[in-house]
């Protein structure tokens, strides 16, 4: 049909050889962002292999709390996962001062909303748990679990934001470096923790909020030298 009676819409054989270089620089951009999913993965099995000892409560207290904790980050996400489209496009335009203020004002609403869900999770963290659980043991282990982990709730807005600027910025391997390198400070220490005499629960939590924040700095640094990498380039 279109090599005999297509007069608008050709066909040309040549155009189906695969363009390696296209899928290079889409790899390039996709694996690293689909490599820090798959290091959730790993993370959570970390943590629910250091806590099994303390039974199936404490297992679903952290269950619980962490889907409560993953709803409540949909809007700080909302805004992160927004913060690639504009920064793109102002890369592409050639405004690197555009860039910045979109970091700025990005990283400055993840913060105001993170904070406000800390203030939430401090005030009454077992009335959000006790939404999907009438058991006692799992509220209290739950509600635990969202009173100190909030801590690094403004920690984990700014990661999520200096990954979208990643993105924006067309390398996505430095939010991978940062997310391993969180994964590995948290994992190693959580597992030596977890054979010690006296090992308690909240101690697992404690080493997240204290390696979530060293992420953050990692990954704000990072992004720096790639800001001034970038956008000296389109100046």
């Amino acid at each position: 049909y279109f090599v005999r009676m297509e007069k608008y819409v050709a066909f040309h054989s040549a155009l189906w050889r695969p363009r390696l270089h296209t899928w290079k620089r889409m790899l390039g951009i996709g694996f690293p962002a689909g490599g820090e999913f798959a290091l959730m993965f790993v993370f959570m099995a970390v943590i629910y292999t250091v806590i099994r000892d303390f039974g199936a409560a404490a297992q679903a207290g952290f269950g619980v709390g962490g889907r409560v904790m993953q709803s409540i980050f949909l809007p700080a996400m909302a805004i992160a996962f927004s913060t690639p489209a504009v920064a793109g496009q102002n890369f592409g335009a050639g405004k690197p001062d555009r860039v910045r203020e979109t970091f700025r004002t990005a990283v400055l609403m993840s913060c105001v909303v993170m904070l406000t869900l800390t203030l939430l999770c401090q005030w009454n963290p077992a009335w959000l748990v006790s939404r999907f659980t009438s058991e006692r043991d799992v509220i209290d282990t739950g509600a635990q679990f969202l009173h100190i982990i909030s801590l690094n709730f403004v920690a984990q807005g700014i990661i999520f934001t200096c990954s979208g600027m990643f993105q924006a910025l067309g390398n996505t391997w430095p939010a991978l470096l940062s997310t391993t390198t969180r994964l590995l400070m948290f994992a190693l220490p959580a597992l030596w923790l977890s054979h010690q005499e006296g090992f308690r629960i909240e101690q697992v939590w404690y080493l997240s909020v204290t390696t979530v924040a060293l992420q953050a700095v990692l990954s704000w640094m990072l992004l720096r030298r790639q800001m001034r990498r970038r956008l000296a380039t389109i100046a």
